[in-house]
């Protein structure tokens, strides 16, 4: 179910649209909800088959082996608090508290959109991992091994290897089973390729225009909260230097692909005056799970200078 799916109060519905408006990925997020602070959740089955048989004799034994994803919820939120002090001077307190939520949500959402990027539980056990640190090796594109240069200009040398990188691009969307639902990459590497290929334009959820690549959305990674490119262009591979970017692809499903285990979404508690302070406390209970191995690719080693 997506995230706008669960229920709850006014308040909680106002925190989950201010999430969705600045987490282009949470529109496209699957959620599942299990019980208690984590469950094994049977991946995505690993089952060969298709078989010639003749009459009265069986098909060869296929037995499955399961396997299993662990995800263990992780508490992400905040508390947003309001000095009381803005009720004695004559301002309408419930207005003022109602937007330090709607912009604190904001933020909320678009640092989500960074660690569902670059979360790692390597740097931070409290986080989940997120697509960079779950890619499988084998979901991996790297075209060269110094990475591959993604120029502007018509000459002939310039179209080549505009077409190396399309090319890439169509195979990392291949490379997704059942097909990619997005691309994820920075604004620099968007524009160029709107500059280099041909792309159309969708609108999304919230009516805004998205740049589509072969019928496939392409999402705008963004900043995240502290205004840094939450999918840079200083990425180094090989003996690249600091010049290269990614581009992601994914395919979200309920409880299959990948797919986010919660409990109940997003949580939002008035805690009224707690000090001098109005407090609201919101908090999300989440992780992100790679059921099938291949519902996440990402290309790296992208050049845009």
């Amino acid at each position: 179910m997506k995230l706008i799916e669960f229920g709850g109060d006014i308040i909680t519905t106002t925190v989950r649209n201010a999430i969705l408006e600045r987490s282009n990925i949470m529109q496209y997020a699957e959620f599942y909800q299990i019980a208690g602070n984590a469950a094994n959740t049977r991946k995505h089955s690993a089952a060969t088959g298709g078989k010639f048989r003749t009459v009265n004799n069986d098909y060869a034994a296929n037995v499955v082996d399961p396997a299993f994803a662990t995800p263990t919820l992780k508490i992400y939120g905040d508390k947003v608090q309001t000095d009381w002090a803005n009720e004695r001077r004559g301002s309408d307190i419930a207005s003022v508290r109602a937007a330090d939520l709607i912009a604190f949500s904001r933020r909320l959402g678009q640092q989500l959109q960074a660690y569902y990027v670059n979360g790692a539980v390597a740097t931070n056990a409290n986080q989940f991992n997120g697509f960079k640190a779950i890619c499988p090796a084998g979901q991996l594109i790297t075209p060269a091994a110094a990475g591959i240069s993604f120029p502007v200009g018509n000459s002939d040398a310039n179209r080549s290897a505009q077409q190396v990188v399309i090319e890439q691009l169509s195979a990392l969307i291949g490379s997704i089973d059942g097909g990619a639902q997005f691309l994820l990459a920075n604004a620099a590497f968007i524009a160029r390729l709107t500059s280099t290929a041909n792309i159309t334009t969708i609108m999304d959820d919230f009516g805004k225009p998205v740049a589509s690549f072969n019928g496939v959305p392409i999402l705008d990674a963004g900043y995240d909260a502290s205004g840094s490119l939450i999918i840079p262009s200083n990425e180094v591979v090989g003996a690249s230097g600091a010049v290269c970017t990614s581009v992601y692809a994914a395919r979200f499903g309920e409880a299959t692909d990948l797919s986010c285990a919660t409990n109940v979404g997003v949580a939002v508690k008035d805690l009224g005056l707690v000090g001098v302070q109005y407090t609201y406390a919101v908090d999300f209970d989440l992780d992100l799970a790679l059921l099938n191995d291949r519902a996440i690719g990402r290309l790296q080693g992208i050049k845009l200078s």
